[in-house]
């Protein structure tokens, strides 16, 4: 698939953590395309944040198709400059975790449609987590 379809990705989260996620998945699967990342720095007001992430995404290519926004945590600053510019045809996941995003890029490599990416990463996304210990869940 040419570089130039994949869908946009956007990563955004409290400080370095965007950024870190985006460092181990190169390590483990190769430079990937067409994906941002943004942390809120100290500081950041939310109307600041959103500006910047706004900016951010600006520079993704193919936008008009749609633009996957995973976040750190819900309903968190990051998590409320992702909803600020959310359009209808953009997908928002918070709670992402390295698992998860590596799941969002190998679908990504398959499908063109973003509803097609964000139905199989959110399949397997249960198995993206484990526990092992002695408590029952």
């Amino acid at each position: 698939m040419d570089n130039q379809e994949l869908t946009p990705i956007l990563l955004i989260s409290h400080d370095g953590l965007a950024a870190a996620f985006l460092r181990a998945s190169v390590m483990i699967m190769g430079e990937q395309a067409n994906i941002k990342t943004i942390g809120l720095e100290e500081g950041d007001g939310l109307s600041n944040f959103i500006a910047k992430v706004q900016e951010c995404k600006n520079t993704l290519a193919a936008t008009d198709q749609g633009v996957i926004f995973l976040v750190d945590i819900p309903f968190g600053t990051p998590w409320n400059a992702a909803v600020a510019i959310k359009r209808e045809i953009d997908h928002l996941v918070a709670g992402v975790s390295l698992p998860f995003l590596l799941e969002v890029l190998n679908y990504r490599s398959q499908f063109t449609q973003i509803e097609q990416i964000m139905k199989a990463s959110l399949a397997v996304s249960s198995a993206c987590f484990r526990y092992l210990g002695a408590i029952e869940i």
